[in-house]
C-alpha cells in the first residue's frame, strides 16, 4: 500500500543540536523564561486538579506568580497573586486555602473571590483612592479539552492549536478515568524531556518492550503551536489502519481511528506535542498527558496523568500502567544522562535526523523564533 509522502521540513538538512549553554546557562534559561514562558499559553495542568468552589492555589508560570479561584458559583478564575497595597502574595507558591475571601497576610487587604478589592483595611484616605480601581489582575484562562492554561496576558487572543489539535476531536478523552496522576523533580532542563518526547529516533534503543519498527514507522506533521507523530502500520490490516496509513491527521476519515479496537498498550497511537509544555499521548482506549514545569536551568518538574476507558478491563488499566511506567523511567534516565553533558558544558555538535527528528527541530525552529524577539 502506498504510504502518504511527506516532504522534509524546510532546512532540517542543515540543522544541527543546539549548543549546552541553551540548556545550562542561568542566563539562557532567563531569557527563556521572558521570551517563551511569558508570552504562550502555558498548561498547567487538567481540570480535574483545578480548585473546588470557594478554594484557591498558588503557582508559578515561568516567572510569573498565578492565583487560580474557583468562585462559589464555580467560576474558575486566574490573576496575579500580588497584592495590589505593597505586592505581597496573597498565597505561597503550591499552597493553598479556602473560604469567602482572601485576605492579604501583609496588610490585610481582603479581596472577593472574583478578584475585587472589598476592603483596604487602616488605609485611611489617600487622595483619590477607591476600592473598585485595586482589583486584583487578571491573567489569561482557557482551556482545550481537559487541559487547563494560562497566558500572563489577559487580552491574549484564546489559544488556537489549529487543525491538528482538531485531529483528535473525535477521541472520548474527557470520558476517561485518571488511572495514575504523579509529578516528580528531574533533574534535566524542559527541554531535554520534550525534545526526546517529540522524536521515535530512540524508541529501538531505549524502549525495546514497545518498539514496533518492523511494522510502522513514525510520520511527523506540524502546523504552528502543534506537532503530531502517529504509528502509522505498513501492512494495514483495517479501516482505522489503512486511514492512519493513507491519511493525514484530521483529513476526512481519521476520526475511524478514535474507534479503532486496540490490543495492547501503546497500539494505535497519536503523539502530540503543544508548545511548550504539554505533551499527549493519545489511543482509543487510552490517554497520557505530561506538562513540564521549569524550576531552575536544569530542574524540571514533570507531571503525568495516565487515562484509560471509563469500565476498561482491570488487567488492561494494569498493563497501561506498567507500560507507561516503564517507559517513562528509561526516558527520565536518559534524559537525565543527557543533561550531565550539558551541564559539562560540551557542545555535541551534532545533526539532527531529517526523518526521525523532525520534531525536535520544529521544537528548535519555535525556540528561535521566540528568542528572536526583543525583550
Amino acid at each position: 500500500m502506498n504510504k502518504r509522502a511527506i516532504s522534509d521540513p524546510e532546512g532540517i538538512r542543515q540543522a544541527q543540536t543546539l549548543p549546552a549553554a541553551w540548556y545550562s546557562s542561568p542566563y539562557h534559561h532567563e531569557r527563556e523564561l521572558k521570551t517563551v514562558w511569558s508570552v504562550q499559553w502555558v498548561c498547567i495542568g487538567d481540570s480535574l486538579d483545578m480548585p473546588l468552589a470557594g478554594e484557591w492555589r498558588a503557582i508559578t508560570v515561568g516567572r510569573a506568580p498565578v492565583l487560580l479561584v474557583r468562585d462559589l458559583e464555580g467560576e474558575l478564575r486566574a490573576f496575579l497573586n500580588v497584592c495590589r497595597h505593597r505586592a505581597s502574595p496573597l498565597c505561597e507558591p503550591g499552597a493553598s486555602d479556602s473560604g469567602v475571601a482572601l485576605s492579604c497576610p501583609y496588610h490585610a487587604w481582603l479581596y472577593r473571590l472574583d478578584g475585587s478589592l472589598a476592603r483596604a483595611q487602616g488605609v485611611g484616605q489617600p487622595e483619590g483612592f477607591d476600592v473598585a480601581d485595586y482589583s486584583l489582575k487578571p491573567v489569561g484562562l482557557a482551556t482545550w479539552r481537559r487541559w487547563v492554561f494560562v497566558h500572563p496576558d489577559v487580552a491574549a487572543a484564546q489559544p488556537d492549536f489549529g487543525p491538528l489539535g482538531a485531529a483528535i476531536n473525535e477521541f472520548s478523552l474527557e470520558a476517561m478515568d485518571v488511572a495514575l496522576a504523579e509529578q516528580d523533580e528531574r533533574a534535566f532542563n524542559w527541554k531535554v524531556l520534550v525534545e526526546n518526547y517529540s522524536e521515535n529516533y530512540h524508541t529501538p534503543f531505549v524502549h525495546p518492550e514497545i518498539d514496533n519498527s518492523a511494522s510502522h514507522d513514525y510520520p511527523m506533521v506540524s502546523d504552528g503551536l502543534v506537532l503530531y507523530a502517529w504509528d502509522r502500520p505498513v501492512n494495514p490490516s483495517d479501516d482505522a489502519g489503512r486511514a492512519m496509513a493513507q491519511l493525514l491527521p484530521g483529513e476526512p476519515g481519521w476520526d475511524v481511528v478514535a474507534r479503532a479496537a486496540t490490543g495492547q498498550p501503546y497500539d494505535r497511537g497519536s503523539y502530540l506535542t503543544v508548545f511548550p509544555n504539554l505533551m499527549l499521548n493519545v489511543f482509543p482506549d487510552a490517554a497520557l498527558a505530561m506538562w513540564v514545569e521549569p524550576l531552575t536551568v536544569n530542574r524540571t518538574v514533570v507531571h503525568r496523568r495516565l487515562y484509560t476507558r471509563a469500565g476498561g478491563n482491570p488487567a488492561a488499566v494494569a498493563a497501561n500502567i506498567a507500560a507507561h511506567r516503564l517507559v517513562h523511567q528509561q526516558d527520565i534516565d536518559i534524559c537525565q544522562r543527557v543533561q550531565r553533558s550539558h551541564d559539562a558544558g560540551i557542545d555535541a555538535n551534532g545533526v539532527l535526523a531529517t526523518v526521525e527528528e523532525r520534531g525536535v527541530f520544529w521544537l528548535h525552529e519555535l525556540l528561535r523564533t521566540a528568542l528572536a524577539i526583543p525583550d
